[in-house]
């Protein structure tokens, strides 16, 4: 799906449309005057005009049919996705983040690729569009220390206001919703605005330049991405990482502090700052930051993670306890029958760990996590006979 937007100092996590958003009672300072800007050159950025931009003749082969189907009677908000949906019969749908006019072109590109097009189509049919961020429990697939998470973008074209919209109250707007990732497993984040889609393109472009070491164009699409959403936490977060991965690692620390104090945090950023806290021996901060994970969990991957951690401390009794509480609230998401799993095997409950990988299997909308869950269990039955 989509590759981006989290990294962790020691183990890297990528989210890639993730977003922790805050509504400040206070003025705020810019993040970036904590930057260490002599340590990076500036480099340029594509501008918020050319990611929307579409080429001359595809905006004449679009309108032409746009105005076709409202000649038809269609609803401009359908016409719209009508289009997308033949435009997009031989997409791919892959890890790249993409212009609308690159995605075209290769035929291919991730989901903020897609709500990137979507746009571009909406606005040149003047059609109003909202977004919502929507989240995937991911299968740890570690690359180099690096953890994929999936997260995407929904994009809803919106229908025409009706005509007495002005006296009455609209509780939910009609539309048409733009998701070519469906899953069953997902779960809802965040509404997001166009700026968030923006900053999410920049975001993921900074991630991918700091996985490749390119230290100063990840600088450089971060600044981009915080202009449009200079409260993110998870792109402080991303800031912390890189200049920790420069070797500024004082300046993380500044960068880390600057969050907790304006309570600009996420569980990535926390668990971010506690690994870089763990190396300076400070044992009151670590404390408050292991406090900070405990009690700040919220969507279904922050309880996951809650689990895991009581794994790895050998409290397998409490992680079983916090993952059926998991399934309880959310039954169809697999990851937490995977992880029951994981204990059990652990324990030598044989039947228990079959039974619930076969669950994880049964509740996965994801083909590589099948795939995965699928081989565990293969790689079981094989040890028994």
């Amino acid at each position: 799906m989509i590759k981006t937007a989290i990294l962790l100092l020691f183990t890297a996590q990528l989210i890639a449309c993730s977003s922790t958003k805050t509504s400040p009672v206070e003025t705020i300072p810019p993040v970036e005057k904590l930057f260490n800007h002599a340590a990076f050159e500036h480099q340029p950025t594509i501008d918020e005009h050319d990611i929307f931009s579409l080429p001359k003749q595809e905006q004449h082969k679009f309108l032409t049919y746009y105005n076709a189907e409202l000649n038809k009677g269609i609803r401009p908000d359908r016409a719209v996705f009508n289009y997308l949906e033949q435009r997009l019969d031989r997409f791919t749908f892959d890890g790249a983040t993409l212009t609308a006019r690159e995605s075209l072109e290769k035929n291919e590109g991730n989901c903020i690729s897609l709500a990137i097009l979507t746009q571009a189509y909406a606005s040149l049919a003047k059609i109003e569009t909202s977004f919502r961020e929507v989240g995937t429990v991911p299968v740890f697939r570690k690359n180099n220390n690096t953890i994929l998470i999936s997260n995407h973008f929904r994009t809803k074209l919106l229908a025409p206001s009706s005509s007495n919209a002005a006296n009455q109250f609209e509780i939910i707007r009609a539309g048409t919703v733009v998701d070519y990732f469906p899953a069953q497993d997902s779960f809802f984040i965040d509404t997001a605005s166009y700026d968030d889609l923006v900053a999410k393109y920049y975001a993921n472009k900074a991630v991918d330049s700091l996985l490749d070491k390119n230290f100063n164009n990840s600088y450089s699409f971060l600044i981009s991405a915080l202009n449009y959403s200079p409260n993110d936490a998870e792109l402080i977060n991303v800031a912390a990482v890189l200049h920790r991965r420069r070797g500024l690692q004082n300046d993380a620390l500044e960068i880390f502090k600057f969050a907790d104090k304006h309570h600009l945090t996420s569980q990535n950023l926390i668990s971010n700052y506690l690994s870089l806290a763990k190396t300076q021996e400070d044992t009151q901060l670590v404390n408050h930051l292991e406090n900070l994970l405990d009690n700040s969990v919220s969507t279904p991957f922050d309880k996951i993670q809650l689990a895991q951690r009581s794994i790895r401390k050998g409290s397998y009794n409490k992680a079983i306890r916090e993952l059926k509480e998991i399934i309880v609230e959310t039954p169809y998401i697999p990851e937490p029958y995977f992880e029951l799993a994981r204990i059990y095997y652990t324990k030598g409950d044989i039947e228990n760990t079959e039974r619930l990988l076969a669950l994880a299997i049964e509740k996965s909308s994801d083909p590589q996590k099948r795939s995965l869950f699928q081989a565990k269990r293969d790689a079981i039955s094989k040890r028994k006979h």
